[in-house]
């Protein structure tokens, strides 16, 4: 009877406790939940970077996150609503330091955190010496990965926005390439041959032309005309090819 009566009143305990350990883990989960918390912070900075990454089709990307919260986050009240997370300057990619606004609508706080991002990526390097005014092509190139520690710092990551683009400046070997140091290639070069296209409903006319000046895909420049030798404007719409109209 001893045996049967104690363990019903372990069968009452283990009855009446499991609802208060429930209880009990559902109150810590909600309090987690609707309070500031460097776990719940920190995984917001990884979303962002996340839905970032995906905007700019990063691949094999990791990122370095380490946040801050001021003290005073430690004694917030537990929020009634959700937990509103909000970068503050939302249209800058989260990298380097990324400010965050942190608030409840119930009860109303507001505070303020950020955390400090770096991103292993590949990107584009040079692979040998690239001089100014020299036409980047596929041996010129090579994806090696990088740690971008900033956001104001640009960087390439596919090689379309790469091959054919004409350097600015010297770029030495095993350099990042940043868009910066690029420009369109140049389709025609001053003193270059050129043919003018000249037209008017579906009548087109072919003369030749000398350019006097540099210009890229669309640009409007001056050419000489050989058989006129007149100076007229032609926009450039292909590799040593003008149009103008008439």
């Amino acid at each position: 009877m001893t045996y049967n009566v104690n363990r019903q009143k372990r069968e009452v305990g283990t009855e009446v406790q499991l609802p208060l350990r429930k209880l009990l883990i559902l109150t810590i989960l909600w309090s987690l939940s609707n309070s500031v918390s460097a776990h719940l912070f920190k995984q917001q900075v990884e979303q962002d970077i996340k839905h970032y990454s995906q905007q700019q089709n990063w691949l094999n990307y990791d990122a370095e996150v380490l946040i801050w919260l001021p003290n005073k986050a430690n004694h917030l009240p537990a929020c009634k609503d959700t937990v509103q997370y909000q970068r503050t300057t939302p249209n800058n990619a989260p990298i380097g330091r990324v400010n965050y606004l942190i608030s409840c609508t119930q009860p109303s706080w507001k505070v303020r955190a950020h955390a400090k991002v770096k991103i292993g990526l590949e990107v584009w390097h040079a692979k040998t010496d690239i001089n100014p005014n020299q036409i980047l092509k596929k041996q010129h190139i090579q994806l090696q990965r990088g740690v971008i520690s900033r956001h104001t710092q640009r960087f390439i990551t596919s090689s379309q926005q790469l091959v054919n683009q004409r350097a600015k400046r010297r770029i030495r070997s095993g350099k990042i390439i940043l868009p910066s140091q690029l420009q369109q290639r140049l389709l025609v070069e001053r003193k270059d041959e050129v043919i003018i296209r000249a037209g008017s409903g579906g009548f087109v006319v072919s003369m030749k032309g000398k350019a006097l000046q540099n210009g890229q895909l669309g640009d409007k420049i001056y050419i000489k005309n050989l058989s006129s030798g007149k100076k007229i404007q032609a926009k450039i719409i292909a590799s040593g090819v003008v149009e103008t109209l008439f």
